[in-house]
């Protein structure tokens, strides 16, 4: 066992693969967000669109809940998108919705201009949240930036299912568009990286047998995720790959070679008839379920995130929260784990369930 060290030291020593005091425990976006709004006496639109109400809340949200790092933006998907022309309904009490998609078809991907990353307002408050976060949590936090794949944000810049229909029908228009995006992406994880975000956390959940057959995820998808994660780790910064499709390709994650994989809900029956093997039978004491096994994805050497299940949260069952966590810590591999949930803890949570995840962990200490 390492000596103490700070959340920063801690985090990315489990990226590494190295000795940690203990493991570290991982924060997605804003999960359980209401509670710290309730305590500032906020709302979400008071600060989700301010630099300092980001920074501002997602230290308070670390004093409640006690993990070793923070995040900018939350879990609002459409901050490049709206950068890039796409309208938004703005909502008081959560995340933003699409009003308008700026694109109609692939075919108009000379609409999209890069550069507006540069030029956007929005993408400034996010940066500018970044450095306060860097400025008020010195060097003891692991400070991550949270952004979308090339292929999820054209999701957000053309209606989906005219994406999926056109990936078939206009295929080099889709190329064109993704390419254009992959440059968005780029600049954007710059500015992050610029304020002083230690790694980027990229949401790539369309990597999924439940959308696309691997042939398309392949064609469309890791070409481009590929750029994006080799443009963040030669500029320094760590990449932290999250797919939390049920039906996940978890082998083209990892063929990503992110430093983390972020994942959950994964199929063990799929896995079973892959590898010829009972995965609930012979690990069910570490609480695999019908979740993606720890036990396979440990082999490649690539720090796993997860596997909390954020379902659990929202009734009162301590009982249930208990389990998911020891059985998380349990089945984790020795090296290179962060506890985290699979997805984001849903907004509503209340603060006494955050409080029982926290009591859990230490108890295994």
């Amino acid at each position: 066992m390492a000596e103490e060290m700070t959340s920063k030291e801690r985090f990315v020593n489990a990226i590494e693969m190295k000795d940690v005091d203990r493991m570290p425990y991982g924060y997605l976006w804003f999960g359980a967000g209401n509670a710290v709004l309730e305590r500032m006496g906020a709302s979400m639109s008071d600060v989700y669109y301010s630099a300092k109400g980001i920074a501002r809340a997602q230290i308070l949200a670390r004093e409640m809940y006690h993990h070793d790092n923070v995040m900018s933006p939350w879990g609002c998907l459409l901050v490049e998108a709206e950068a890039l022309g796409t309208r938004l309904n703005i909502k008081e009490e959560r995340y933003p919705t699409i009003a308008e998609h700026p694109l109609s078809s692939a075919r108009q991907y000379d609409k999209i201009d890069p550069r507006d990353i540069e030029r956007s307002e929005r993408v400034d408050t996010v940066a500018r949240s970044i450095g306060m976060l860097k400025k008020e949590l010195k060097d003891e936090v692991f400070i991550t930036g949270s952004m979308l794949s090339p292929l999820m944000l054209a999701a957000q810049i053309l209606e989906a299912s005219n994406l999926c229909i056109e990936m078939l029908t206009e295929k080099e228009s889709v190329h064109s568009l993704l390419e254009r995006l992959t440059q968005s992406c780029i600049l954007y994880a710059d500015r992050m990286l610029e304020e002083g975000a230690h790694g980027i956390f990229v949401e790539n959940g369309e990597n999924t047998a439940d959308l696309f057959s691997p042939d398309m995820a392949e064609e469309f998808i890791l070409k481009y995720t590929k750029e994006l994660y080799e443009h963040i780790q030669a500029n320094g910064g760590y990449v932290i790959s999250h797919n939390c499709a049920e039906h996940a390709f978890h082998e083209m994650e990892l063929a990503l070679e992110p430093d983390v994989l972020n994942f959950a809900f994964g199929n063990v029956k799929a896995l079973g008839e892959q590898h010829g093997v009972e995965c609930v039978k012979i690990h069910k004491k570490t609480g695999c379920g019908p979740r993606y096994c720890f036990k396979d994805l440990g082999r490649h050497d690539i720090c796993l995130m997860g596997n909390i299940n954020p379902n659990v949260f929202g009734d009162g069952s301590f009982n249930d929260i208990e389990h998911e966590v020891k059985s998380c810590m349990d089945g984790a591999p020795e090296k290179g784990f962060i506890l985290s949930t699979g997805c984001e803890i849903p907004l509503n949570t209340p603060i006494e369930e955050m409080e029982r995840v926290w009591q859990a962990i230490i108890s295994c200490f």
